[in-house]
């Protein structure tokens, strides 16, 4: 009768052994894993806001790329890109016989926009906030549109758009 259970104390502490490897295993396979799934989602956030911001522009610009419609110039003059250091995108919109312009700039930490009247009086903080950046710059040569943002990391997205609406159809 000793022997039977000498081997049974030796069959559970195998049995819990095993079941010690086992979970040991497990717990290290969700370390990793947890690990690879945080670096994964730092990567797709990072490429996420690298494309943002860009993108949105690029696709603002290309629903009002019409004739003398898309300019770069200051917040406060359309015509001088430097009177006040805000560089603005103007996307010119004509609706009812009125004139008005969606300004896309960068103020105080965010890219915003703000659509009014060209003398509206507006301010740069009463655009709304589309999405958080640490800069945004505009310029234009020979009908290519250059965009650059400064990303929240420090990172700089561009793009160059080539406003087509300037261009003769062949």
């Amino acid at each position: 009768m000793k022997k039977v259970r000498g081997e049974h104390n030796i069959d559970s502490v195998f049995v819990l052994l095993l079941f010690v490897v086992f979970a040991g295993s497990v717990l290290l396979v969700l370390l990793f894993g947890a690990s690879s799934y945080e670096s994964l989602v730092k990567r797709d956030t990072k490429a996420y806001n690298d494309r943002t911001a860009i993108s949105y522009v690029a696709a603002k610009i290309r629903h009002s790329d019409e004739k003398n419609s898309v300019y770069v110039g200051s917040f406060t003059k359309r015509e001088d890109p430097s009177a006040d250091g805000i560089s603005t995108l103007y996307l010119k919109l004509i609706a009812e016989g009125e004139t008005y312009y969606t300004k896309i700039y960068y103020y105080d930490g965010y890219i915003r926009e703000v659509l009014c009247e060209e003398n509206a009086g507006l301010l740069p903080q009463d655009g709304n906030e589309i999405m958080k950046a640490k800069g945004l710059s505009f310029t234009e040569k020979d009908q290519l549109l250059q965009i650059k943002v400064l990303n929240e990391d420090g990172s700089e997205s561009a793009l160059k758009l080539a406003l087509r609406s300037e261009q003769e159809v062949k």
